[in-house]
């Protein structure tokens, strides 16, 4: 229920984005003396590029927020479609859970009050069978799936606060001036895919590296003929891989299988000396698994 400008930024063949600056008026702080939220109001933009890139199955989401209010909350909500849905999903450090979207029933009763957030690493997913949504999140460790008939996603972006509890106050606890934020939305039919969202969340993590080469070293190695793809490791099937170092002559690996079934990966490296065939791992369901290839 904002104001909100579109602009086309890039229109080409690999990549299309489009930015939206949103303007919201919000109160400017909160109130000690009358324990409420200020009467005066400030302006809060939020500028969100969304890209989509050439066979992408994702959209990509640059959001900066130019903080100018104190004491609040910013949370971005993804309608995810999933009216059926009554357990979601997000991943953790080595594993990925499902929880209920609604809070249970009494929970007013509880000493510590039941809330819609839930953690974290870098997904939440959300889908009915039919319909669904997965965002994926750079940095972000809090989420929620709110118990409205769209199911939405609640992304915690920032809070900004002047004390924490038990505390004397943190300097520049209230994040004003721009903030930048990164996450994708990955559309959903069927089933949770568990094991893709982990590797989606790998990647907006680890971003790209990109080596240039000068023409001196072109020239010198004109005579090298390269493959149109390759990879110095692949790992294929069910199965997450979280580490991989070279250790003397071998290759120490971890996996996991975040999954409630059997997993089996194919490991597959050019590295490996005599080892053309791919290296088949079996894990069982939620199994962190240590090897070592080669030596």
């Amino acid at each position: 229920a904002c104001a909100a400008q579109v602009s086309l930024v890039h229109d080409g063949p690999m990549q299309t984005t489009f930015r939206i600056r949103t303007a919201m008026h919000v109160p400017e702080a909160f109130d000690p003396a009358t324990r409420r939220r200020s009467q005066r109001r400030v302006e809060m933009i939020v500028d969100t590029c969304l890209t989509l890139r050439a066979q992408a199955r994702h959209l990509e989401l640059d959001i900066t927020v130019h903080n100018t209010a104190q004491d609040h909350r910013l949370r971005a909500l993804f309608p995810s479609g999933a009216a059926g849905a009554t357990t979601c999903w997000s991943d953790t450090p080595f594993d990925v859970v499902q929880r209920p979207i609604g809070l249970r029933p009494g929970y007013e009763a509880y000493r510590e009050l039941e809330v819609e957030t839930r953690p974290q690493q870098s997904w939440t997913a959300v889908c009915d069978g039919q319909a669904g949504l997965a965002v994926i999140a750079d940095g972000l460790y809090e989420a929620a799936v709110m118990d409205l008939p769209d199911r939405p996603i609640a992304l915690t972006l920032f809070r900004a606060t002047g004390r924490t509890v038990f505390t004397d106050g943190e300097p520049g606890g209230q994040l004003q001036g721009p903030l930048r934020f990164r996450c994708w939305l990955t559309p959903l039919t069927g089933s949770v895919p568990a094991v893709e969202l982990c590797r989606l969340g790998q990647r907006i993590s680890a971003g790209l590296r990109a080596v240039a080469v000068d023409g001196a070293s072109a020239d010198a190695d004109r005579n090298i003929t390269l493959p149109a793809t390759m990879s110095f490791l692949r790992v294929r099937g069910d199965a997450v891989l979280s580490s991989c170092r070279f250790f003397e002559d071998a290759i120490r690996l971890r996996l996991y299988n975040p999954t409630s079934s059997e997993a089996t990966a194919q490991i597959e490296s050019p590295l490996l000396p005599g080892k053309e065939a791919p290296v088949a791992v079996h894990l069982r369901p939620r199994q962190i698994l240590s090897t070592t290839l080669g030596g």
